[in-house]
Formats: structure tokens, C-alpha cells, sequence
């Protein structure tokens, strides 16, 4: 089954099935260190021209919704989540995203992540809580290591982002334009979003395997267009019961970026990676 081939719920559960059934497989096959796309769709997607790129800029077409990354308030909170064979990294810092892909099959998500030193020496942001929101992507992200709960309503607009669960506000973003100098503009660009550099620790029976969703250095990955991108200030709220509340500073307002975003194509789709320890 392909992506495009998706017309209901039925169908979106028969694809994670297929998706489960894949990963596993791979995870399970001492030979391979990577799987790509999940070994579904695997066709390398043409690139768009300038006339389609200018025609889904204009259609609002692209992955929307904001990133923050700030200093974590509870040192040994964090530290907490620094699983063997993960150690801390040079900088602890807390990122926090949350992304509609706007696509045909509905996909929302919100990512609370930490960076963690890799055993290959590569610094990754863990994922520790993720907000979706339908069942079948909450399966498929919880066998891969992305802990992931199914959220009452989920909205992703420029002003104001929010989790809605169990009646209340779990998690909000919310977006003041401006307010941030040159230096911070740099500073967000080159930091980006967490796209290809995520890390989680897929179950198989009674082990886990350190995987890692793209490469971590970028490679690989399609060349990204950016049809908005603004920089401003974001102030995040998480709910103060929630075990990683404490990763939080108090009254958190922090430099952050509401961008819409898209692949130019040319690329033969995404990667999970198995993190192995650098010789």
C-alpha cells in the first residue's frame, strides 16, 4: 500500500500495520543499519519547478506550526532522561515543536525533546512527549520509542498553537511576531527545527535498539523550501503536573519561529538510522 492509496480510516490503519510490520522487521535484521521510508513509497520524488513551487506557495501548501529551543530550569530533571548508552551534551537544551503537515492524511504533532549525546558522537534531540492526534499514530510512534498520547483537539495556527486533553490545555504556543535582535535571527536559523536529527529507542521484546530518524548531519535530506518564516517570541505552557514540567523556566517566553515549509523533491524519501557506538 502507498501513501497516495489512503482514502479512510480503515486504510490508515491497515498502513500502520504495514509500517509496524516493517520497522520491526528491520529492527530484528542484524545486517541492516537503515530502512528507508519505511520500505513503502520508496521512489525517488522529482523536483518541483519554480512554476510548482510558486503555485503551492501560493496554495498554503507546506508544514506549518512553531520551534523554540530554551535552557532547561531542572538540571537534574534533564539529566534524568539521559538513558544508557545516551550522556549528556555539551549544551543541555530543551526544544519544543509543534508541526501540521497539512497533508492529505491528517497529521499533527507536537515534540517536547532534549539533546542527548549519541554513542556515535553525534548530539540528537530525544523525544519525551508527543501529542497526536488519532490512535494509529500514537501506536506506531510509542513501538518506535516516541512517547506519544492521543489529545481530545489539536490546532496549529500562527497566533496560537494548543493541545486540548482530557478537557484541558496540556501544551500552547503562543506567537508575538518581532522582538528578537540580529544576532538571535542568526542564532535561529542555524539552529533550524529538529527534522532529521531526532532520536527514541525502538522496543523489540525485551531490548531496545537506539535509533535515529535521519542522519543527523542533514545529509541526505531533500533541499527544503521556505514559503514563511518569522522570527518572534513564543511563550510555552505545559501543564505543571506533567513529569517534565520542571524543564520549563517559569513564565516561559523564549526566542522562537513560525515557519510553513516544503521539499523542493529530488530525494528518495526519509531515513531511520541504527545509532551505533563511533569506533
Amino acid at each position: 500500500m502507498r501513501v497516495s492509496e489512503i482514502e479512510n480510516d480503515l486504510d490508515r490503519m491497515i498502513f500502520a500495520r504495514i509500517l509496524l510490520e516493517n520497522v520491526a522487521r528491520w529492527i530484528a535484521d542484524p545486517d541492516r543499519d537503515e530502512i528507508i521510508n519505511m520500505d513503502v513509497d520508496r521512489v525517488e520524488s522529482p523536483r518541483l519547478t519554480p512554476e510548482q513551487v510558486e503555485e503551492m506557495d501560493k496554495s498554503g501548501a507546506g508544514t506549518y506550526g512553531h520551534t523554540t529551543v530554551f535552557e532547561p530550569a531542572d538540571l537534574d530533571l534533564y539529566e534524568s532522561y539521559m538513558y544508557p548508552p545516551l550522556a549528556m551534551p555539551e549544551k543541555p537544551e530543551v526544544m519544543l515543536s509543534y508541526w501540521d503537515m497539512n497533508n492529505k492524511i491528517v497529521f499533527l504533532e507536537g515534540r517536547l525533546m532534549v539533546k542527548a549525546l549519541c554513542p556515535d558522537g553525534i548530539e540528537s534531540w530525544l523525544v519525551i512527549s508527543v501529542p497526536v492526534p488519532n490512535f494509529h499514530t500514537a501506536l506506531e510512534g510509542n513501538c518506535w520509542g516516541w512517547p506519544k498520547y492521543v489529545c481530545d483537539e489539536m490546532t496549529v495556527s500562527k497566533e496560537r498553537s494548543e493541545v486540548i486533553y482530557e478537557g484541558k490545555v496540556r501544551l500552547s504556543m503562543d506567537f508575538t511576531p518581532g522582538g528578537v535582535d540580529d544576532a538571535t535571527i542568526r542564532r535561529l536559523k542555524e539552529q533550524g527545527t529538529e527534522g532529521g536529527n531526532t532520536v527514541s529507542f525502538h522496543i523489540d521484546g525485551g531490548g531496545m535498539c537506539l535509533i535515529r530518524q535521519g542522519k543527523g548531519d542533514g545529509s541526505g535530506r531533500q533541499e527544503t523550501h521556505f514559503a514563511e518564516w518569522e522570527p518572534g517570541m513564543i511563550r510555552s505552557y505545559v501543564r505543571p503536573e506533567d513529569p517534565w514540567a520542571g524543564l520549563f523556566p517559569e513564565d516561559c517566553v523564549t526566542p522562537g519561529v513560525w515557519q510553513r515549509s516544503f521539499g523542493l523533491g529530488g530525494g528518495g524519501g526519509g531515513g531511520m538510522y541504527k545509532v551505533k557506538r563511533r569506533d
